[in-house]
């Protein structure tokens, strides 16, 4: 697993990541963030963008976090 480089990541994704974690929806994650789904997924494109994997991806109704999202 790559390492995570920290001076290159905005922290603010974290942010992100631990309400879609939580919630397991982009809908429900944009509500509780008072932001709309659309820039929810943006930065959920983002982060898998900066971190090389897909981190979250739909199985069903539901967002299931992958290994690395586990491990983070």
């Amino acid at each position: 697993m790559n390492e995570i480089q920290i001076k290159n990541l905005d922290l603010n994704l974290l942010l992100v990541f631990r309400v879609l974690m939580e919630e397991g929806s982009v809908n429900r994650a944009a509500e509780q963030l008072g932001r709309t789904p659309s820039a929810v997924s943006h930065a959920l494109g983002r982060l898998r963008e900066q971190l090389d994997d897909p981190l979250l991806v739909r199985a069903g109704g539901i967002m299931k976090p992958s290994p690395r999202a586990e491990a983070l």
